[in-house]
């Protein structure tokens, strides 16, 4: 049997407690399954990622959704800290979250429109996203940033490009950081170059179409080792969340992808 940890599910979309102006992207939700276990596959831990699945200001986004959920299975989640640096008391809310069991910090420039490294003086000095990093640090937690585009209501793109996190892993190279979607689907060379070259960025593949997986990364297997995986569930109408790792498998047919990678680089 497959065993998998899945690092990127958002729990609170698939409930469909999202923002009013989100709601078009409930079509995605139509037949979607949350299976974790069938004859071939074992789905052993869901990482929850609190991200609406569109443009918005609020400071945390799903997160104290995806919280009471992981309190009633805490064997079977675990959870991704979430705050937005242009609307959250970064301070308070990194703490809170931290004190409720946070396995890492999930930040998504693309839906709360902000530059990866807009804490640089020559960037806008954005101080409370320095503090975050800040926060990451000193607390050993890893930050996964949304990369590449995304289709959701009054998404900004243009904060998408992996380039913009390359200050951050200079400036910051004692946290993990880990590229969500590798770049998808412009920024695939940009990504891979980041993974492959720099020591502390990691690829994870979510929402890449299992059969252009080593289309679109023809080179994945080089760094094998930096490559996590992820569902983005429900990220398209009737996802099964453990048939869909299931067919990611077959195409990459490395169990340390599925697995092994996030126990280690996530310290699960």
């Amino acid at each position: 049997m497959l065993k998998v940890i899945d690092a990127h599910v958002h729990y609170h979309v698939f409930v469909k407690k999202i923002p009013e102006h989100c709601k078009e992207f409930l079509a995605n939700v139509e037949g979607t399954r949350f299976t974790t276990k069938n004859d071939e596959v074992e789905i052993e831990k869901v990482l929850l990622v609190p991200s609406h699945p569109c443009y918005t200001e609020e400071c945390y986004d799903g997160f104290y959704i995806d919280y009471e959920e992981r309190r009633r299975n805490p064997d079977l989640y675990l959870q991704w800290g979430k705050v937005n640096p242009l609307t959250c008391n970064v301070k308070e809310e990194l703490e809170r979250q931290y004190s409720l069991g946070i396995i890492g910090i999930k930040l998504h420039p693309v839906h709360h429109a902000f530059k990866p490294n807009a804490y640089r003086e020559e960037e806008g000095g954005l101080k409370s996203l320095l503090y975050i990093y800040e926060f990451a640090e000193d607390h050993d937690l890893p930050v996964m940033i949304h990369t590449g585009t995304s289709t959701g209501v009054k998404s900004r793109n243009k904060y998408g490009d992996p380039i913009l996190v390359d200050d951050v892993a200079k400036d910051f190279p004692r946290i993990k950081i880990i590229l969500a979607h590798a770049g998808r689907p412009i920024w695939y060379s940009t990504a891979f170059y980041m993974a492959r070259f720099m020591d502390n960025v990691y690829l994870e593949i979510s929402s890449i179409p299992p059969k252009n997986i080593l289309k679109v990364l023809p080179r994945l297997k080089e760094i094998s080792d930096k490559v996590i995986y992820g569902s983005d569930f429900p990220a398209f109408k009737g996802q099964d969340l453990a048939e869909y790792a299931l067919q990611v498998y077959n195409e990459v047919k490395d169990e340390k992808i599925m697995r092994d990678n996030a126990k280690r680089i996530l310290k699960i």
